[in-house]
């Protein structure tokens, strides 16, 4: 519990940092520090996680390999070195009632570039970058 109290800080001091409107360079260096950026990354998984087990009933029909919520989010979502998917986007946007825009890299000829948005009917604040495997923020 005392990580997760951490984690809940360390994210909370980010906002806060972000609140301030200080430099951009001040802002790239607090999510680069990797003590922070992990913080981060591992605040979110849990979010993710907990929302997708309290909608259970909703989210259990998007679980492959027979697998329940709960352990799909123990093997798939709470873990660091696990990749993150459609439904963790899903579940984190409706868990922090935020509109994400999803830029999909197409591994074919052309290098076109799709989007998503979550919700469909939202106005972007978050932009992501989705490069088979792994998620980048977009900066505008």
């Amino acid at each position: 519990m005392n990580f997760l109290l951490s984690c809940s800080r360390q994210f909370m001091d980010l906002i806060e940092t972000c609140d301030k409107q200080v430099s951009v360079g001040e802002l790239l260096s607090s999510f680069n520090e990797q003590s922070v950026s992990d913080y981060l990354v591992v605040y979110l998984r849990l979010v993710t996680s907990g929302y997708l087990q309290r909608e259970e009933d909703f989210f259990q029909h998007f679980i492959e390999g027979g697998r329940t919520v709960r352990e799909f989010c123990q093997q798939e979502v709470e873990p660091m070195s696990k990749e993150s998917d459609h439904i963790h986007i899903i579940a984190l946007a409706q868990a922090l009632n935020v509109c994400i825009q999803v830029e999909y890299m197409d591994r074919g000829e052309g290098g076109t570039v799709n989007h998503h948005i979550f919700p469909e009917d939202g106005d972007p604040k978050i932009f992501l970058l989705y490069r088979p495997g792994h998620y980048d923020i977009l900066y505008n």
